[in-house]
């Protein structure tokens, strides 16, 4: 009777182990713990600092946290093509960088090719807003648009009307551009005549130029200080930064010159040695979403990318928005000007050395 009992508890025993292996196996398939909570997945997202990455959280993280539970978004530091390349790219899986760079990391073999079938919102995109490297693959996804041009204070200048107006005497020793900055050297270029096959006019152009210059800035947010204290007049910006002054109550306004503006882009890519590759494009559709698309551009005074969204009129107007807003904007061939960037930024180098 004795080895019965005893038999009997040992069958019970193999019974309840054989369920708790199938109980587990089931939740480990469904994505739940032991216990039964979702297990996480975090993902790690490059940005950009400041105002935006408040954006960013508000618009994109908390939203897209809430919509797929037990996911954590982690915003980690800018970071460069350089630094991806020398390998700081291991713990990344989306980088957000300009289309230049995106481009760039994507020709060197450190971005994942992105497919249509990928993302519900590609569809809705504008032209513009598909990043494509060598081979017409594409590498990144645009979220936001700005427009490089003009910011000028009213108050001390008359509204410029060409990029030639920065050569103005009324405005020398007043005037601030961006440091070895391609759209400034693409707009040198449009106002002097000048072709990509023969840019001398351009250097001897910021020759000239530089004597009227108080500062080549190397940070975005530069000109707002700049503005601030009266130590520039006329400064080469975004438009969005300069609309956020001016909201603020600043003396700041902001024009594309007759030349025409650069078409600014800032854009997401998925790293190609990232294990989360699926969810990775999954966010990087949401940042396409009309919803976060509207508060980029009520915050941050960004243009939407997906034509899908609509503004109030207003905004309309403080923003890049739809094909008017698009038509004086020069979207940069970037495949055919990467290979000149180092020759462009050596001979900028020497014509606005002091």
């Amino acid at each position: 009777m004795k080895a019965k009992w005893i038999s009997l508890v040992a069958l019970m025993i193999a019974a309840v182990s054989v369920l708790s292996a199938c109980g587990g196996s089931s939740s480990s398939n469904n994505g739940q713990a032991s216990g039964g909570a979702a297990q996480s997945q975090e993902l790690v997202v490059t940005s950009f600092g400041g105002t935006y990455d408040e954006a960013f959280a508000k618009y994109v993280i908390e939203p897209f946290e809430a919509a797929n539970p037990g996911v954590k978004v982690t915003l980690a530091p800018y970071t460069g093509v350089t630094k991806l390349a020398q390998g700081g790219g291991e713990k990344i899986d989306i980088v957000q960088l300009d289309d230049f760079d995106l481009i760039e990391a994507g020709n060197q073999g450190l971005l994942s090719e992105l497919a249509q079938d990928q993302f519900s919102n590609w569809s809705n995109l504008y032209p513009q807003a598909i990043l494509n490297g060598n081979e017409s693959k594409t590498y990144g996804l645009v979220n936001v648009f700005g427009a490089w041009g003009i910011a000028y204070n009213p108050d001390k200048a008359e509204a410029p009307t060409s990029w030639n107006d920065l050569w103005n005497p009324e405005v020398k020793g007043k005037v601030a551009l961006m440091s070895q900055w391609i759209p400034d050297i693409l707009l040198t270029a449009k106002a002097v005549g000048a072709d990509y096959e023969n840019m001398d006019p351009v250097w001897t152009a910021f020759k000239e130029l530089t004597p009227s210059v108080a500062q080549y800035y190397s940070s975005f947010s530069a000109p707002e200080s700049l503005f601030g204290t009266g130590a520039v007049t006329m400064a080469a910006w975004f438009d969005g930064r300069a609309t956020a002054m001016k909201e603020a109550g600043k003396s700041v306004e902001f024009v594309i010159p007759e030349e025409g503006g650069v078409l600014i882009r800032s854009g997401l890519g998925i790293l190609k040695d990232s294990a989360n590759q699926e969810l990775a494009a999954k966010l990087i559709d949401f940042t396409l979403t009309a919803e976060a698309q509207q508060g980029f551009a009520q915050d941050l005074f960004y243009g939407p990318t997906n034509k899908t969204v609509e503004l109030d009129a207003e905004l309309q107007q403080k923003v890049v928005y739809g094909e008017e807003g698009l038509a004086n904007l020069l979207a940069p061939e970037w495949n055919e000007l990467l290979p000149k960037r180092e020759e462009w930024l050596t001979k900028w180098t020497e014509a606005t050395t002091r």
